[in-house]
């Protein structure tokens, strides 16, 4: 039996099996403690992306003036959250038991916690959102929703990164190109979006509230970015 079938056997499964060598081929077999953090981490990554599914569910309800709908999803998203920090300590502790080289598990660590920071702004956005009873006028809902679409696209990108960290290093390259690619238009729609923000004819006090919110959801694109460069780093250590 072979180390991939070995793993296979004990429940793990082939995607998880090997870390890759430039060109795609396996370089070693993780053991059964690795396998299982792998599976934690993608199951993290999994928490957060419903997390933002909610989110993106709690701004079609008020483009839709449904606000029982975003009483519901705001709650979700927090749910989430708490999911995904959950499972990100039960990835630290596992971790902690001596998976993975030093050197390596610090910067995979360090990895987890830049992706649980896109987490905690997601809940962070529902909170201002509430908290503060956020009046959002009519002609910004679309924009916001598009502003959000953007930044979770620039999240699904860097978590195809980091999946593939695993699994082919070269598709890792090619998504965190992707995920920098899409937070440039991300940013530059931000940036529109505060300008429009400011033409309006609303006091300063509700204008900085809807900046506030727009630099938020911004900051969702840019913690995913900070999760590529990081993986930027681990690719390059990789090669070495």
């Amino acid at each position: 039996m072979t180390g991939c079938d070995e793993m296979k056997g004990n429940g793990g499964s082939s995607r998880f099996a090997s870390i890759l060598m430039p060109g795609g081929g396996p370089l070693m077999f993780f053991g059964k403690k690795e396998v299982a953090i792998i599976q934690l981490f993608h199951e993290h990554l999994d928490f957060i992306s419903r997390t933002l599914e909610n989110l993106e569910k709690v701004f079609i309800s008020i483009q839709n003036d449904d606000l029982s709908s975003v009483e519901i999803y705001s709650e979700e998203v927090r749910k989430m959250e708490s999911a995904a920090d959950a499972k990100r300590r039960e990835m630290e502790n596992a971790m902690y038991q001596g998976a993975f080289l030093p050197n390596f598990r610090g910067d995979f660590l360090g990895l987890a916690e830049s992706f649980d920071k896109v987490a905690n702004e997601a809940e962070n956005v529902v909170d201002q959102i509430e908290l503060q009873r956020l009046v959002i006028p009519a002609e910004l809902k679309t924009d916001l929703l598009k502003q959000l679409q953007l930044a979770v696209e620039t999240y699904e990108a860097s978590k195809e990164a980091a999946i593939n960290l695993f699994q082919e290093l070269s598709i890792a390259e090619e998504k965190i190109k992707e995920t920098e690619r899409l937070e440039n238009i991300e940013d530059s729609h931000e940036r529109a979006l505060v300008k429009k923000i400011f033409e309006m004819n609303l006091s300063l006090a509700e204008k900085r509230q809807l900046r506030e919110l727009v630099l938020s959801i911004g900051d969702i694109a840019n913690l995913s970015e900070d999760c590529s460069d990081r993986m930027e780093i681990i690719v390059l250590k990789r090669r070495v």
